[in-house]
Parts: structure tokens; C-alpha cells; sequence
């Protein structure tokens, strides 16, 4: 079967369950997933992160998911990825973190794509400490500046709420 949805994107604010949702719909589709780049990048920085960072960060995710889609796409499996977040999360973190000028690409093509779905994940359910997360009461307002963002873009996304099993029924529900 061809999809003409190359990827899905899960994004959202932190501890919103993007990861576990990522991995078990890459799973149950049988394609491939790509892991969130920044995570990676910030555990082993050796300092705390600063904006210029997230410049970046920015590329290695463009980078890193190429590298995915490109494996996904000779590989068996279906040319479609997974992927635990990808420039949405970037452009919150930078906006919600710094007032100052972006450090960020503008009008990349990246952010333009239209063969992209997007699952928007509801930070309705307990908070799960991490040492890399930061924002445990801001989540709802994080989740709105997700939403205009979307909806600024013109992109195609998909509110997902309640529990991990309910969001991956849904989201399996979608046709991509």
C-alpha cells in the first residue's frame, strides 16, 4: 500500500506522552521511527543548553530525520516515519524560553511540508519528572502555543487526549 503521508509527526508540550505514542504507532504500522535528536544533544552537552543551541539542534533534527526518512524509504517497510517531534518543538521551546530574535531558520522548507501529519498530544494526564524537562505548570499554555502554530501553518494536525491507549486507537484511526 503508498502512503502519500511520508510522515507523522507527534508533537506537544513536555510529558505529554510523545514518545511512547511515537514508538508504539511506528510499531503497530510496521514503518519506521525516529527518536527525538534534542534529547540526545542535550544530555550529553556537558553545560547547560543556551539559545544558540537550539540553531543547532534544529539541523541535527532535519538531519536526523532525513537520515530516517531515507532508511525508511529502501528499506521493506512502508516509505513512511515516525517521528518523536521534529521543528514545532523548536520553534515553542524558542519562543517560550527567549524574547529575543530567533536564532532558527526562516521559511525553510522543512516547515513547509505538506505530506506531513501532524498528532498534537493533550497534557492531560500526570506530569512524569525527567531531568531534561522543564515545565511542569505550563503545560496547558505550552499546548495552546502548539495549536496557533499549527493552525498559523496551515498544517494538518490531530488533537490526541486521554490515555496512551486511547490516543494510539485514535491515531490509528487516522488515514494517512
Amino acid at each position: 500500500m503508498e502512503r502519500s503521508i511520508s510522515k507523522i509527526v507527534v508533537t506537544g508540550p513536555e510529558s505529554s506522552g510523545k514518545t511512547v505514542l511515537a514508538e508504539a504507532l511506528a510499531a503497530e504500522l510496521g514503518v519506521s521511527w525516529a527518536p527525538e535528536f534534542a534529547r540526545y544533544y542535550v544530555a550529553h552537552l556537558g553545560r547547560p543548553y543556551v539559545q544558540n543551541d537550539l540553531k543547532t539542534i534544529y539541523h541535527g533534527q532535519k538531519a536526523w530525520e532525513n537520515w530516517f526518512l531515507e532508511k525508511a524509504r529502501s528499506s521493506t517497510t512502508l516509505p513512511c516515519l515516525v517521528c518523536d517531534t521534529d521543528w514545532t518543538v523548536l520553534r515553542i521551546w524558542e519562543k517560550y524560553g527567549y524574547r529575543t530574535p530567533s536564532v532558527l531558520a526562516e521559511n525553510d522548507d522543512w516547515e513547509q511540508s505538506k505530506n506531513t501529519i501532524y498528532l498534537l498530544c493533550s497534557p492531560d494526564f500526570p506530569w512524569q519528572p525527567d531531568p531534561l524537562r522543564e515545565h511542569p505548570e505550563e503545560r496547558w499554555l505550552l499546548f495552546e502555543l502548539y495549536r496557533e502554530l499549527l493552525l498559523k501553518r496551515g498544517l494538518n494536525f490531530f488533537i490526541l487526549e486521554g490515555t496512551q491507549e486511547e490516543r494510539l486507537k485514535a491515531a490509528l484511526g487516522i488515514s494517512y
